[in-house]
């Protein structure tokens, strides 16, 4: 027997048929099942994702429990393809699982994939750089004997950051600002590192 699920509040696919021999899904939701199938057996659009995932072209699935995912990767028209399926329930995410893993032979095991936790930290070392920047300009102006004028929005903040510029001077503000600017290049790289996780999986 089919189910059809519908998932609206999922990013990507919002429509999964489970059948006997495939997997179908769209990014669409199309209410009902007759509407689904009508819609999927129709000429695809350039901005449609649709994908027909037969079974045994299944390569690897990861499993994302905590987010009641999977990333599915299969061959389909014999180029490699991939999509996220994101289901409703727990009972509906293993029923679904329990399907598929009935169809193919799947061995489990525990791949290391890489999080996104180390983004922020490896943005978050762009201000130190940038502030330096503006600091080492400054100074050089200053020393320089130009006059540097304080206007704009944020012109308390222009004038504090050109009283330190003052205070250290070029070399020390280049100085201050690469030693804490190594500092935020360091725990962005300590994120990194910690970023690699392992996930349950299901490979060929």
């Amino acid at each position: 027997m089919d189910t059809f699920i519908i998932n609206t509040n999922a990013t990507y696919i919002k429509n999964i048929l489970i059948s006997e021999d495939y997997i179908k899904v769209t990014d669409e939701d199309y209410k009902t099942k007759d509407a689904f199938l009508e819609k999927f057996n129709t000429k695809k659009g350039i901005l449609d994702t649709r994908h027909l995932i037969d079974y045994k072209n299944i390569e690897k699935i990861v499993l994302y429990e905590d987010e009641l995912a999977y990333q599915v990767y299969f061959k389909e028209n014999d180029k490699k393809e991939m999509c996220l399926l994101h289901l409703t329930t727990l009972q509906q995410y293993n029923e679904v699982l329990d399907t598929i893993l009935s169809k193919i032979n799947l061995k489990k095991i525990d791949i290391k994939i890489r999080t996104r936790a180390w983004i922020k930290p490896a943005i978050y070392t762009l201000i130190p750089a940038l502030l330096t920047f503006a600091l080492f300009m400054s100074a050089k102006q200053l020393e320089a004997g130009e006059n540097v004028q304080v206007s704009g929005s944020r012109r308390g903040l222009k004038k504090i950051m050109l009283q330190i510029s003052e205070y250290l001077g070029s070399t020390n503000a280049l100085l201050l600002g690469s030693v804490v600017t190594c500092g935020f290049i360091y725990f962005a790289y300590r994120a990194y590192q910690k970023s690699t996780i392992e996930q349950e999986s299901f490979i060929k």
